[in-house]
């Protein structure tokens, strides 16, 4: 892990990527310019430092890496050039802050289980699994709703040729839905999940506002959505949708499996920031952040969801993440209506 320097002539200077880092030298953060891969689905091994992008130019180093989601999704045989886009980072000076907020002393929140799930993503003979989704029940729905971060789904999204970025300005989000056949949601938490099956969820939302590709922490269009059939809703056990944001300074939890060891756990954060566009929150033990976490839950001490996580970043041996908070969450979901 590399440390970023915060002595105050280098604060003056210096420029990071808190929420990515290098896949080749695992730079995290990445300081200077950043070199972010399109072509490859959205994942955290999508990004190089400058050192390491010119090693690659050079033929020197592999992208992307053998042991990366976009590696385990490719095609046989199959001939990719990948398009790189660069990015400037922003001062470090903006994220320290965040570090000093300290962590409330108070009980973990009672969880429904299962409700937190893997979903394998199906559109006719292909399909993916990817990150997490969960199930809540929402006031004034009569069935339960799956919800994951839309970004969950692009090597599918990339598969079928369907760009849901604001470059394409006539996506309207009704392309998605007419392609994915069918979720299948398996309890992630059992002891072997993929033996573990829950039952599927129904037809997939149309979200006019919902986006991939937005920079990172901008959480606020990574959504998908989609109805669970009351028939398999029977197996799953769904949590509330919180009616509004928690403050800066509140408690929250991620909930999944991020070990070997089965059954649903729990991971202490507090919340560092919270704006229109994202929920800021920081882990109370850096060690139990894993590499991947997108379309999980982020509940409160009432077991309230109140965010979708979307990413996650390095800071100084702190680790942080953001997501979709249910302010905006419930935006999507009326505007579908």
């Amino acid at each position: 892990m590399n440390s970023i320097s915060t002595d105050t002539a280098d604060k003056e200077v210096q420029q990071v990527h808190l929420w990515n880092h290098c896949h080749n030298c695992d730079a995290r953060p990445i300081a200077g310019r950043r070199f972010h891969c399109e072509t490859c689905p959205e994942s955290p091994d999508n990004d190089l430092c400058e050192p390491c992008y010119e090693l690659l130019q050079k033929g020197k180093i592999k992208h992307p890496a053998d042991d990366s989601y976009a590696a385990s999704n490719a095609h046989e045989n199959e001939v990719v050039e990948h398009r790189f886009t660069v990015h400037e980072g922003k001062p470090i000076t903006l994220y320290e802050k965040w570090l000093e907020i300290c962590h409330p002393n108070v009980p973990d929140p009672v969880l429904p289980y299962p409700f937190v799930v893997r979903p394998l993503f199906s559109a006719g003979m292909d399909s993916v699994i990817a990150g997490y989704a969960f199930v809540v029940n929402i006031e004034g729905y009569h069935q339960p709703v799956l919800l994951t971060a839309l970004h969950v789904i692009d090597a599918l999204i990339k598969q079928k040729g369907i760009d849901c970025t604001d470059k394409n300005k006539n996506y309207t989000g009704s392309e998605l839905p007419t392609v994915i056949t069918e979720v299948s949601l398996f309890d992630v938490c059992a002891d072997n999940w993929m033996m573990a099956p829950l039952g599927t969820a129904g037809s997939m939302w149309v979200l006019p506002g919902a986006r991939t590709g937005d920079e990172e922490p901008y959480s606020d269009r990574d959504i998908a959505a989609f109805w669970v059939p009351s028939a398999d809703a029977k197996n799953i056990k769904p949590a509330p949708l919180a009616f509004q944001s928690p403050a800066k300074g509140e408690p929250v939890w991620v909930a999944a499996r991020l070990t070997e060891k089965p059954g649903q756990e729990l991971f202490k954060a507090v919340v560092v920031e919270v704006n229109q566009r994202s929920l800021v929150f920081k882990y109370e033990d850096p060690a139990e952040k894993p590499k991947y976490l997108s379309g999980s839950p982020l509940v409160n001490q009432k077991g309230e969801v109140v965010a979708i996580i979307v990413g996650g970043g390095d800071l100084n041996g702190q680790k942080l993440g953001h997501g979709n908070h249910v302010d905006n969450i419930r935006q999507h979901l009326a505007g579908s209506r």
